[in-house]
């Protein structure tokens, strides 16, 4: 039997190591002791539970080791990710502060996903105060458009994760979205490719000038853009949600493949990682802080 220890999850890497330790088990079961667990940031779970899945997929037994301390034992039971995978009863999420452990299946998903979208909407409003009615509206729809990009895109045999929480007294909203599909790289690179061969000129051909695949991070900035799309239905549709971020202070993280991008602080993080990750991962922050309001630029003058 194969024992995880998790003390914290804090960052987005955090959650990625322990991951990486958990689908690296095949013929054992495995226990995830929680047990001495101080710190969990909850918006980070859906990583650590889709790597569950994986292992429970190939028939391996997940035994949980709840957490000692009270105040992240309630916090995972009122995310609703404990009793996925061991005897505890979830509790209720009084004050709304919770976007609960959710996974969604690739197949015969419409219901499931709109009930989840009215979900979403509830915990998110009251929460995120400082936009306008209508830059609101917009944004939860750019969210709502990366839950959908999963099933367009991402052929994730396991469908899609998500998780988050609203931190009040920081004046943040998190929420993360996890799939084990097909990498972006993987993506473009093939879309890129198929236009590349059928745009090539005569000479191209006759000089034997082959295509140049792009980097994981080259992909992820490539797909960010709302103009590009390798199935014609629009890239990501970030453009709108990095503005916010930026101006706000917000951040975003995504990793997919061996690529890693952010945004924090108004300022671009990249990193190509040792280890890929088999499939897309997008984690968003942003601040609620009242201090200062913001309203799309067409409201200007209303």
């Amino acid at each position: 039997m194969k024992t995880i220890v998790i003390n914290k999850i804090e960052t987005i890497f955090d959650a990625i190591f322990i991951f990486n330790k958990i689908i690296y088990v095949y013929d054992e079961d495995i226990i995830i002791d929680f047990s001495d667990a101080e710190f969990i940031r909850n918006h980070f779970i859906s990583i650590i539970g889709m790597g569950l899945e994986i292992v429970r997929k190939r028939g391996v037994d997940v035994e949980i080791k709840k957490p000692n301390n009270n105040k992240v034992l309630n916090s995972m039971k009122r995310i609703n990710f404990l009793s996925f995978f061991c005897d505890e009863n979830n509790k209720d999420d009084i004050y709304k502060t919770m976007v609960k452990y959710t996974n969604i299946p690739l197949e015969n998903n419409s219901l499931i996903l709109q009930e989840f979208y009215l979900y979403f909407i509830t915990q998110f409003m009251g929460k995120v105060e400082n936009l306008s009615p209508k830059l609101q509206k917009r944004i939860l729809q750019k969210i709502f458009e990366l839950f959908s990009n999963v099933f367009r895109h991402s052929y994730s045999a396991l469908g899609l994760f998500c998780s988050g929480q609203f931190y009040p007294n920081q004046d943040k909203f998190n929420f993360t979205i996890v799939d084990n599909g097909v990498t972006i790289k993987k993506n473009v690179n093939k879309y890129l490719s198929k236009e590349f061969t059928k745009s090539r000129s005569s000479l191209d051909k006759l000089l034997g000038k082959k295509f140049e695949p792009m980097d994981a991070i080259d992909c992820i900035k490539w797909a960010l853009k709302d103009t590009n799309s390798t199935t014609g239905a629009g890239g990501l549709g970030l453009s709108l949600l990095m503005d916010l971020i930026k101006v706000s202070k917000g951040s975003i993280e995504i990793i997919s493949g061996n690529g890693y991008y952010g945004i924090k602080d108004a300022r671009e993080y990249t990193k190509a990682l040792e280890k890929s990750f088999e499939g897309t991962i997008i984690s968003i922050e942003l601040n609620t802080h009242s201090g200062t309001y913001y309203f799309l630029k067409e409201e200007k003058n209303d």
